[in-house]
């Protein structure tokens, strides 16, 4: 998932089963279960058993949804690693219009300001939205665990929860926590980012801290903005470590993991913790 036009929406940290077919990289026809690690518009970040080659094409099919009979064809980007139950790899959908995942995804210039990215779905009609959460609405879902929002596939307004992994109990987690992303170039410094560095919003929401060769972490948010947050840990982050979080963070749901980098880090010798700073790391269009 490391193609520019592949980074034009949030990934979203979303367990979705697959039927993958095609030839493999012996010549031999296969079509085989799958799942994905990673989503975002345009393609994933998905777990085969099966050797493939960097831009050879696939075919992939969900196994549930009232869609569960559509195929579409996919390109094959690059092997990110291997796992227990198969290779990862980054796939890119060849049609864009396809709509593949069913889940609406706002463009990334509306999140400038938001304190949260989470995967909502309607309690209703189960659609599924990227949203960018503001204070208000953050301070909502902590105390409620969702939000009311307007549908617009039901036309009026319904209660939105996190969205939920396909088949969790069974194929989930077993191997999601493994997985670790490239990270994106850092995030520009300025005046406008700095004055909302001061907007923080005080919470104690559960949040998710993944390092590359390390184990995912829980950690405890202590407060957030929208370009940074600041969190408790029984491990300690070196000052300029990359790392990626998510929060509000759900093992059972949905989650947005964003790249960002640690500020600072001091100990609490009481507490037998750690406290630290970061900030989140510009992707998309207006990266440098």
């Amino acid at each position: 998932m490391a193609t520019a036009s592949m980074r034009r929406s949030d990934r979203v940290s979303l367990t979705v089963l697959l039927e993958a077919s095609g030839i493999d990289s012996q010549g031999q026809e296969f079509k085989d279960r799958a799942r994905t690690m990673l989503i975002n518009r345009g393609g994933a970040v998905i777990v085969l058993d099966r050797e493939l080659k960097p831009e050879q094409e696939i075919q992939i099919r969900r196994e549930a949804g009232p869609d569960s009979e559509k195929i579409v064809r996919a390109r094959v980007v690059g092997e990110f690693g291997r796992q227990k139950d198969g290779y990862l790899y980054g796939v890119e959908i060849l049609n864009p219009e396809d709509d593949f995942w069913k889940i609406e995804f706002p463009p990334m210039a509306e999140s400038t300001e938001a304190v949260a990215r989470m995967l909502l779905q309607c309690s209703y009609c189960k659609s599924r939205e990227v949203a960018y959460l503001n204070e208000l609405e953050l301070r909502g879902f902590e105390i409620n665990r969702g939000i009311a929002r307007h549908c617009k596939t039901c036309s009026v307004p319904s209660i939105w929860t996190q969205a939920p992994h396909e088949d969790e109990k069974q194929r989930a987690i077993r191997a999601a926590r493994g997985h670790r992303t490239r990270e994106p170039d850092p995030i520009p410094e300025g005046e406008e980012q700095r004055e909302r560095q001061r907007m923080r919003m005080k919470t104690r929401l559960t949040a998710c801290i993944r390092q590359p060769d390390m184990d995912d972490e829980l950690a405890v948010c202590e407060d957030i903005s929208p370009i940074g947050m600041c969190f408790r840990s029984k491990r300690r982050y070196d000052t300029n470590a990359i790392i990626q979080v998510a929060v509000p963070y759900s093992p059972d749901a949905a989650n947005i993991f964003l790249p960002a980098h640690v500020v600072y880090s001091e100990e609490m010798p009481r507490a037998g913790l750690f406290r630290h700073g970061v900030e989140y790391r510009r992707v998309g269009p207006r990266a440098r």
